[in-house]
């Protein structure tokens, strides 16, 4: 056995300050993933983070029975503010829909699509909008989870097709929307010391999941002080290819919190962006209550946009969620919508809200016609 030197992990400390649960390594998932570590060694953060949001039975987002997205949830998203987004967001694939000639089969693909309701609501305004639209309409959704798969199937019935992955879906024109997907991908985590760059791990203590390090060379800038802690970007090139294989032309649009390398990575961003909510609240240590947490990153969005190139896409310049659902709800405005639609609207463009916090990154491939409004 080879003995490795502490090092110090003051960064860590200061990054998740929050008091330990007593029993934070008690639940079903915890107990599974101690087992795993006294037999394998310690998991890297992001295996640890891929094992508490996705394991198929006791990850957070198996937990289809639970309402995390809401009001009485963990947190809200621009989807669970009410049917506006879903409103502003098929006006936008209607556009792209008349300008690539008005198939009458017109496929969509959604990732990530939660219990299904920006389904429901893409689906419900694009029959107010154009009837002739809404039938072209073929709404798909990706869903490798089998418990939520279950609970899709139920609540969308003939209304969608519910697929295990994107490789069961292909199309010659279509568009895909995905609303908070990226920053739920499992991240590596890095601490800069004194001894260089470590690896965060973790391991296990007599009745806890505990942190361990180990040496690194992530190829992070080399100006970051000690105690620095930095999140690495996911394999977004490999999460990427299966919906690039899915269509020949389409328009992507992917809406999520985050910044450019440069500002995720400046020198003054000492705690990095890793986060955990449990009922509205962001004060909770990432290794405590493994599954019956969200853990969640910003979005690197420079890495993703060299990804999409990589793999062929047109990357297209992003814009704060406040400008880009304005420019698609222009003529919607102009129709008078009613005070609780106008209050949803401004509550997701709101620069203290969701306005500035979250952007809209649209991808295209293929000949077509982007027609932006």
């Amino acid at each position: 056995m080879i003995s490795r030197k502490p090092v110090d992990p003051t960064g860590l400390q200061q990054a998740f300050p929050y008091p330990r649960s007593g029993s934070g390594a008690t639940t079903d998932l915890g107990r599974i993933i101690r087992a795993e570590i006294s037999e394998s060694g310690p998991l890297s953060f992001a295996e640890y983070m891929a094992r508490c949001l996705y394991h198929p039975e006791m990850g957070y987002y198996a937990r289809a029975e639970s309402t995390t997205v809401s009001k009485n949830g963990d947190f809200v998203t621009s989807v669970s503010v009410g049917p506006v987004f879903g409103t502003l967001l098929a006006r936008r694939l209607h556009r792209f829909w008349q300008s690539n000639g008005s198939p009458t089969s017109f496929p969509l693909l959604e990732p990530g699509a939660h219990d299904g309701s920006l389904a429901l609501d893409i689906l419900a305004a694009a029959e107010t909008l154009d009837p002739t639209f809404a039938r072209s309409l073929r709404y798909h959704i990706s869903e490798p989870l089998p418990a939520r798969r279950t609970l899709l199937e139920n609540r969308l019935r003939d209304r969608a097709t519910v697929v295990a992955s994107p490789d069961e879906f292909r199309a010659p024109l279509g568009a895909l929307v995905a609303n908070e997907v990226l920053d739920a991908l499992p991240v590596p985590l890095f601490l800069s010391t004194p001894e260089g760059w470590q690896e965060v791990f973790v391991t296990h203590g007599p009745d806890r999941l505990e942190w361990d390090l180990r040496p690194a060379d992530p190829g992070l800038p080399d100006n970051l002080p000690d105690g620095y802690l930095a999140e690495g970007t996911p394999d977004f090139e490999a999460f990427l290819t299966p919906f690039a294989r899915a269509f020949d032309r389409a328009l992507h649009l992917w809406i999520d919190y985050g910044l450019d390398a440069e500002g995720l990575l400046h020198p003054a961003r000492t705690v990095g962006t890793l986060r955990c909510y449990r009922n509205h609240r962001s004060n909770a240590h990432p290794l405590d209550h493994p599954g019956e947490q969200d853990l969640t990153a910003d979005v690197n969005f420079s890495a993703f946009e060299s990804a999409a190139r990589k793999l062929g896409f047109e990357v297209h310049p992003a814009l704060n969620q406040g400008r880009y659902l304005t420019h698609c709800g222009r003529s919607w405005l102009l129709e008078q919508p009613s005070p609780r639609e106008i209050a949803q609207f401004q509550t997701l463009i709101h620069p203290t809200q969701f306005g500035n916090r979250f952007h809209a990154l649209e991808l295209t491939q293929g000949a077509g016609e982007r027609a932006f409004p």
